[in-house]
């Protein structure tokens, strides 16, 4: 049986992770709030989760950008990467919006 005491905290991710605090300006939070609740009432489920991971992809790259470089070694290879792959993530989740079910 594995517990708690059974993760390495040392683990670079894990480390990154659990140890840091992101804070988040309280006017994108309720306009995320506000967002989400139309997106709700009005039954558009699909939109809602494409507005979530937008929000949650912007507050990523902009709050957590100097921990992603410093994690990734000061290269910018690795900036591109993030921001390149949640673009085509966007963009395929935009797509899935679009397809009946």
């Amino acid at each position: 049986m594995t517990g708690i005491e059974d993760i390495d905290f040392r683990d670079p991710i894990t480390v990154f992770l659990a140890d840091k605090a992101i804070s988040v300006p309280m006017a994108q939070v309720m306009l995320f709030a506000v967002i989400m609740c139309f997106c709700l009432l009005l039954g558009r489920h699909k939109l809602g989760l494409l507005i979530s991971y937008a929000f949650v992809f912007y507050w990523g790259f902009v709050f957590q950008r100097n921990y992603f470089i410093d994690l990734l070694g000061n290269t910018t290879s690795g900036m591109y990467l993030y921001a390149v792959s949640g673009v085509i993530m966007f963009f395929l989740a935009l797509f899935a919006v679009f397809q009946k079910a």
